[in-house]
């Protein structure tokens, strides 16, 4: 029977000064806080379907986030969690900090006007960050499954030809859309003899926009890119074999074509009403956009303004923004990415928490497909406070063994042996072996929450580095409240 629960108070404990890190969010025990640092390391929740991990740790961990005063960005895998967030706003007081992205509100955002218009200092404006941004957009629409191909060449070949289209479009017109991207790479020539045809140079935009641009006056570094640029076009670009040409484009313009239409043209390449620093003034953003209601295109927008997200908080100064924010993402094995590696890595000290919850490790190693053991661990890694919920899944059940540790143990053995003669011998022994502390099978036996239990969902957390105070050891068993 579990005798730790997990308290949280009503209202947000006293701080020392705004924003001050080492504040309790929760206890998990009476002599077991977790903070607001503690929350800024990651952390992973893993239970099977029906388990309480929503319902108990995550809510738990949801309410004191908001409590606190953190803004964030709220991913969305199905249609009621956009409630579930209503109604802990609700209940914490922070219902006028909410915002819902979704088709039906106003909230818009151009992200190439917005990379473009970020502060220089910041990065924004540059080619080679935009590049990186329609590059990793690219790789959201193939799905984490694409996240190491191992052949490079498709994505080096995709990173020039954003590169050398944006440089001239950019001089050319002096901004740049998503439109003008796809029609530049659409028009472009497609052999050294259509360069010299008239018709091409009197209808082409990439023909009217390299005039324009060799035209315009330069500074020294424009004058160069510039030159690179049109080399790249005029030399480089119509003698790549015709095979090679086409699918380079056709990778391009499958993801740009998904963008330009419907939803996704009318969320993230109008205007720009919604930014990501509005986290860092306490706004939290429902991203209501499902899967399962709007399958691949709500995974993509959903990404593209993840990744866009990430970037500011790594980008912001702490100093000027102290509040802390979250990423909070249940069913997060849709919603990896490459990036979140590199993320995950700096995320405390941008006072970041990530929070992900996922049915098992099985889970990422499916959305990882291509060695997906290797780069599920090393993300995973990242991750210090882990909550195992009741779970059937033997690899997730065998990896949280593994991740909470062994010890030595003493096993016993007794024997006897009777003779004929009614006279006989006994023999005890012990050895010591190694096993882990909390058995897989331990995981299978979980409460789930529910009436039946009281309302009450069992757990065991791990956190690198730490020993518990009231166990002891590396892990705690406690117990979570819904409701």
């Amino acid at each position: 029977m579990f005798k730790r629960r997990v308290s949280n108070d009503a209202t947000s404990p006293p701080r020392a000064s705004p924003w001050e890190i080492d504040t309790p969010l929760l206890h998990f025990s009476q002599v077991d806080s977790w903070t607001v640092r503690d929350a800024c390391e990651g952390v992973q929740i893993k239970g099977g379907i029906g388990s309480g991990k929503t319902s108990g740790s995550g809510q738990a961990i949801a309410k004191a986030f908001l409590r606190y005063g953190m803004g964030g960005l709220v991913l969305c895998a199905k249609p009621e969690e956009k409630d579930l967030w209503l109604n802990y706003a609700k209940e914490t007081g922070r219902e006028s900090q909410v915002i819902v992205f979704n088709p039906q509100e106003k909230w818009r955002y151009n992200f190439i006007d917005a990379e473009l218009n970020r502060s220089k200092h910041l990065g924004g404006g540059l080619t080679e960050n935009i590049v990186e941004l329609l590059t990793t957009v690219t790789s959201l629409a193939e799905g984490a499954k694409g996240i190491d191909s191992g052949d490079k060449f498709w994505d080096r070949s995709m990173r020039v030809l954003l590169r050398n289209a944006i440089e001239i479009i950019t001089i050319a017109k002096g901004r740049i859309t998503l439109e003008d991207i796809c029609r530049f790479v659409l028009e472009a020539p497609q052999s050294l003899e259509q360069l010299s045809d008239e018709q091409w140079r009197q209808s082409s935009f990439t023909a009217q926009c390299i005039a324009e641009a060799d035209a315009k006056p330069k500074s020294r570094q424009e004058e160069h890119d510039c030159d690179v640029s049109i080399r790249y076009w005029l030399n480089s670009w119509p003698t790549l074999a015709d095979r090679t040409r086409s699918s380079i484009v056709a990778t391009f313009e499958s993801v740009a074509d998904i963008l330009l239409h419907g939803m996704a043209y009318e969320l993230l390449s109008t205007e720009t009403n919604w930014l990501p620093e509005l986290s860092f003034q306490g706004a939290i953003t429902i991203l209501d956009l499902s899967i399962q209601r709007y399958h691949g295109v709500g995974r993509l927008i959903q990404g593209i303004i993840k990744y866009a997200w990430q970037r500011a908080v790594l980008a912001r100064n702490v100093e000027e923004h102290p509040r802390p924010v979250f990423l909070w993402a249940d069913e997060s094995q849709h919603f990896i990415s490459q990036y979140d590696y590199e993320y995950q890595s700096t995320a405390r000290s941008a006072r970041a928490c990530t929070v992900y919850l996922t049915q098992n490790i099985s889970n990422y190693y499916s959305a990882l497909g291509s060695g997906a053991h290797a780069q599920a661990d090393a993300l995973l890694g990242l991750f210090q406070t882990l909550i195992f919920h009741a779970n059937p899944d033997q690899a997730t059940n065998e990896w949280a063994s593994k991740r909470i540790g062994q010890h030595f143990t003493t096993q016993y053995n007794f024997g006897s042996n009777a003779g004929e003669s009614g006279s006989g011998s006994r023999s005890s022994g012990g050895s010591d072996t190694i096993q882990y502390k909390i058995l897989p099978s331990s995981f299978t036996t979980l409460r789930k929450g529910g009436p039946n239990n009281n309302l009450e969902v069992d757990a065991i957390v791990f956190q690198g580095g730490r020993i518990w105070k009231a166990t002891g050891e590396t892990y705690l068993k406690t117990i979570f409240k819904q409701g």
